[in-house]
């Protein structure tokens, strides 16, 4: 057990709940016997520099007390200190795809059980090289409509989970994008041109707390999901694919989607660039070229045992 753990939270987190959570879920862990620092996030990015400098001043466990950008900032921060840390997750946001996808309880003291009283498993991480940007990160990334809806949800302050991203989803296919020209390469194999309106390239299977974007996806496998359309749609068209998305019924539809594995993906836009992002964070607004790898077993989570 490492009983040495740094709390990373967002201090506004839970409508505003996050410092009395925060001191609750302190005083959990010392009463469970382990010396448990609290740092407050102060803004974007800040979680990432909190991790990084947790990790390298010694805490053996760093815990992400947030949703997925939390989530997303902690494992940058724990990658780029080069590290061995042990991850833990306490769900305390708006969305928390990854932690759903792991297993992890949205109860802040069941998701802390796991911790006080689980194992670690290795789970797989990905590094994201774009035109500009380079992060890593845990459930996914996506190109395309997806993170336009992502995007528009961010911008409801009344909206949570579920319904911000439904809410935004029907506003984005009022003004879908008219799609992109892009080629890609799996594997350093045959490079594939085609024109698309989505990507997704995922370790986990769901994103936006309700689209099953790569159903077949396992976060611990050494390979990403990817799922792409395979044209170009509008109107009623658009709309019949896109609620597909919520069943995860893209595996069976061949003429619509491709589906399947890969380690390393290398993709080019032509013209316009497109809009991408990671654990639905934004990566790049208008990206033309990104290489995106899979790094296996790349950090130890604490999560349940498969059943």
């Amino acid at each position: 057990m490492n009983a040495n753990a740094l709390v990373v939270i967002n201090p506004k987190a839970s409508k505003g709940k996050g410092e009395i959570k925060a001191k609750r879920i302190s005083e959990y862990f010392k009463e469970a016997g382990w010396n448990c620092t609290v740092a407050y996030t102060q803004g974007i990015g800040h979680a990432e520099k909190l991790a990084k400098s947790g990790a390298e001043n010694g805490f053996k466990t760093i815990i992400a007390a947030g949703g997925d950008g939390t989530v997303n900032e902690v494992i940058n921060g724990i990658m780029r200190s080069g590290k061995e840390v042990d991850m833990g997750i306490i769900p305390v946001g708006r969305g928390n795809d990854y932690a759903w996808i792991a297993g992890i309880p949205n109860d802040w003291k069941k998701a802390s059980d796991i911790i006080i009283n689980g194992t670690t498993h290795k789970t797989d991480v990905g590094h994201a090289k774009g035109t500009v940007a380079d992060k890593y990160f845990l459930n996914g990334m996506g190109f395309g409509f997806e993170p336009m809806v992502n995007f528009q949800a961010q911008e409801y302050k009344h909206l949570n989970g579920m319904a911000s991203y439904v809410t935004a989803f029907l506003h984005i296919l009022m003004n879908p994008p008219k799609g992109y020209e892009v080629s890609m390469s799996l594997d350093g194999g045959e490079i594939k041109r085609f024109k698309t309106q989505q990507i997704s390239l995922n370790n986990g299977r769901r994103m936006g707390s309700s689209f099953l974007m790569t159903p077949k996806a396992e976060i611990d496998d050494g390979l990403f999901d990817y799922m792409f359309t395979n044209r170009l749609y509008k109107g009623l068209g658009l709309i019949g694919l896109v609620f597909k998305f919520f069943r995860g019924a893209m595996v069976s539809d061949k003429e619509n989607f491709s589906y399947g594995n890969t380690k390393k993906v290398v993709l080019d836009v032509f013209g316009t660039g497109i809009v991408s992002h990671v654990d639905g964070e934004e990566f790049e607004r208008s990206g033309n070229h990104f290489e995106i790898e899979i790094l296996p077993a790349a950090v130890s989570l604490y999560r349940p045992d498969k059943k």
